[in-house]
């Protein structure tokens, strides 16, 4: 029960919260006229064709549980003092998380356990655990969700700018006082999205899966610099895809983050997965 979960979960949930923005949209436009606009709009619907879509495949809405490792969380603990780590173990193992994604993807996380807190103390940590997971789960499922749910590419029919670098596309457009810029090679594959703000800047490298049903998102690293303050986040995520009643759902999710110069490591387990499709 130790407060580097709120390190570990922040972390996550900023990475999400950052790369929610990159997938907002862009302003309307109007019907292009000239070449170039004709051949930019052209380039985007190809680039958001490209990508694998959950909704597309006639995903609705999931549930599923979600199983720490806490063997990892627990590991310098496990070597220096084997008891009472096998004693939080039991603890630990008792915990029982699930989640749902809904039709909007909105992501709700509810737990139970399986007795009650021995203590006021132990009370306090499972809090803490509840609030972290919650945390972490949501963050991660808004950036997942930016290219297995919607589109890490604007509407075709909004403002932006693709300018041919020659063996890549740069795409630059705006959302409120941010400015999103995404790059990608002539094969369509994000190499970079990047957000600046009045509040921070931030990047993200995901890894692209190619499929038969079109690229999945395989992890991502991902950089988050506010412009005042603490709060520098450095994370690399790693995603487990796998099949679930014929859809590409993550199985398992490992990632490693920096925060402000403290490193952390957590790993999550999906399983039990119930679909709805329409």
């Amino acid at each position: 029960m130790k407060p580097v979960w709120q390190a570990r979960c922040l972390a996550v949930l900023l990475a999400g919260c950052f790369c929610s923005m990159a997938a907002a949209q862009a302003s309307k436009a109007t019907t292009p006229t000239s070449p170039a606009q004709v051949a930019s709009k052209r380039v985007v619907q190809q680039a958001r064709d490209a990508y694998y879509s959950l909704r597309a495949a006639g995903l609705d809405e999931f549930k599923s549980t979600i199983k720490p490792n806490w063997e990892m969380v627990l590991q310098e603990q496990i070597q220096s003092d084997p008891k009472q780590a096998q004693a939080a173990l039991e603890l630990l193992n008792g915990l029982h998380f699930t989640m749902q994604l809904d039709k909007n993807g909105k992501v709700t996380v509810s737990h139970r356990t399986d007795a009650e807190p021995p203590n006021e103390k132990v009370r306090q940590g499972f809090e803490q655990i509840y609030g972290g997971i919650d945390q972490a789960v949501s963050g991660f499922f808004a950036t997942w969700s930016i290219f297995m749910l919607t589109s890490p590419f604007p509407e075709v029919d909004s403002v932006y700018q693709l300018d041919d670098l020659g063996g890549k596309y740069r795409l630059s457009y705006k959302e409120g006082a941010s400015e999103i810029v995404t790059i990608l090679g002539k094969d369509l594959v994000i190499n970079e999205i990047k957000v600046t703000s009045p509040q921070f800047v931030s990047t993200i490298k995901p890894q692209i899966r190619k499929s038969d049903k079109g690229f999945v998102l395989a992890g991502y690293v991902g950089d988050y610099t506010p412009t005042g303050g603490g709060g520098v986040v450095h994370l690399d995520v790693k995603i487990q895809n796998g099949p679930v009643d014929g859809l590409q759902l993550p199985l398992t999710l490992l990632a490693d983050s920096v925060y402000d110069g403290t490193p952390t490591r957590m790993e999550l387990a999906f399983s039990e997965y119930q679909i709805k499709t329409h």
